[in-house]
């Protein structure tokens, strides 16, 4: 609301109360947006809680290991094995020590689920990260590094197959998605990158009137032309289209005119909205970074998603659901 007041002073006043005006307003934008994000992080986090607690408790053998900010378990059944990894995000001190064995956890040990100590103290959500590999600890450090493990035989009956490696999904040479989509690719990109910009100045030309009158005259150095209004709106637009409407419809505007969607490149299925964000930011901080000669994030390949074919995409979701 105080976005749009902000706009709506700065088109009904002229003069310094305008230009104040237009600043506050692209603060006001730029100040909710995390606010939003925030929020919706929240919200899911609040409701994957829910659906966990629906879950009866069930006792796990565990092992542990901190790195940083993160807390990996690895929760282990009655025969040994590995039933899942998760990670809890603890910024002071760890929820569980060397010296814990047994937890409580109630939901899916493979995807997320609350856990706590035995009796229930420590309640915390744990959850499958999508976007850390998991390290090498405990049992599965042992097991591989154990030099009398038998190697495991193939099956004489089943052909022998070589799992995919992890980030090669929806490459150009990835055989899952034959159809060719290299030019497609290029020109989906630029269209976007020009709708957007097309919607952030005709949002400005249609409602500011100092700004319709110095374009109409071909001003261009006019001190009327909004150009930080233009790029708030750019932004706005950006967001609505590779954020949300992606996440709905699995590709963009420009995307869709080339008949793409895009991909996650470690699971080859469609990417989940904090993705989708995740590589929105980073497409908008690297410029920035670049620019300021500043260091980029580690692995920025991982935030790239690859687009592919509809009809492609389609058959290989089919197939492996």
């Amino acid at each position: 609301m105080a976005f749009l007041h902000f706009v709506d002073v700065s088109q009904t006043k002229t003069g310094r109360t305008a230009e104040d005006a237009d600043r506050m307003a692209l603060l006001c934008f730029f100040a909710v947006l995390p606010l939003t994000v925030t929020g919706i992080v929240m919200t899911r986090t609040a409701i994957r809680r829910w659906l966990s607690a629906r879950h009866r408790w069930q006792v796990w053998h565990i092992e542990t290991l901190r790195t940083g900010i993160q807390e990996w378990v690895h929760l282990i059944d009655d025969r040994g094995t590995i039933a899942g990894t998760l990670v809890l995000r603890k910024w002071t001190s760890r929820t569980f020590s060397d010296d814990d064995r047994l937890v409580w956890f109630a939901g899916v040990p493979n995807k997320a689920g609350l856990i706590a100590k035995p009796g229930g103290a420590g309640t915390q959500l744990a959850y499958r990260s999508l976007f850390s590999t998991p390290p090498r600890f405990g049992t599965s450090l042992f097991v591989e590094n154990q030099p009398s493990a038998p190697a495991p035989q193939p099956d004489s009956a089943a052909p022998a197959t070589t799992p995919e490696p992890p980030g090669k999904h929806g490459g150009l040479d990835d055989a899952a998605f034959p159809s060719p989509r290299k030019l497609r690719r290029a020109l989906a990109y630029p269209l976007d990158v020009a709708l957007h910009l097309a919607i952030g100045f005709g949002v400005v030309f249609c409602t500011d009137e100092a700004t319709r009158l110095a374009v109409t005259h071909q001003d261009w150095n006019s001190p009327q032309i909004k150009w930080w209004t233009m790029a708030g709106y750019f932004l706005l637009a950006s967001f609505i289209d590779r954020v949300v409407l992606q996440s709905v419809t699995r590709t963009t505007l420009g995307k869709a005119v080339f008949g793409l969607v895009v991909i996650d490149r470690d699971t080859g299925r469609y990417p989940r909205a904090r993705r989708l964000l995740a590589a929105w930011l980073i497409g908008v901080i690297m410029p920035l970074l670049a620019l300021g000669d500043s260091s980029v994030p580690e692995r920025p390949e991982r935030y790239l998603l690859p687009a592919v074919r509809r009809t492609d995409a389609r058959q290989v979701i089919r197939q492996s659901a």
